[in-house]
């Protein structure tokens, strides 16, 4: 079983397909408005991954009038290697480009590796999302 889950993850990095990350449901559009500035404050606060889960911030408010999440990645090693991605609660893409924001491809812990996951995030935290 674990060899099949291996030979999967190894053809689609071969393929260069990228996971692309999908909008959360039960997002409340009735968010207080975040802006630019407390966006890349929250970015590029350290992130703990030992802290405790319960604590970890889900949803920041909305930009621009859209809903930003936080969502937290965690494969093989959790909590050790999980990442943290601020983003628009939209799909990369079309519907990205349009709400101002940038779809981008991080680098997010899959199975025993990492593989490439697009999100839709603010323009304004672009430099601080690896």
């Amino acid at each position: 079983m674990i060899a099949i889950v291996l030979a999967l993850l190894v053809t689609q990095q071969q393929r260069g397909e990228v996971d692309v990350a999908r909008p959360e449901a039960g997002i409340r559009e009735s968010l207080a408005p975040v802006d630019d500035a407390a966006l890349i404050d929250f970015v590029r606060q350290r992130f703990d991954p030992m802290s405790d889960e319960s604590r970890w911030q889900r949803t920041l408010g909305t930009h621009r009038g859209v809903p930003v999440i936080v969502s937290y990645t965690c494969s093989d090693l959790c909590p050790d290697y999980t990442k943290r991605i601020v983003r628009y609660n939209v799909p990369a893409g079309e519907q990205c480009t349009r709400v101002g924001g940038i779809s981008k491809d991080i680098l997010v812990p899959m199975g025993i590796g990492t593989g490439r996951r697009r999100y839709c995030i603010p323009a304004v935290t672009d430099p601080y999302q690896r």
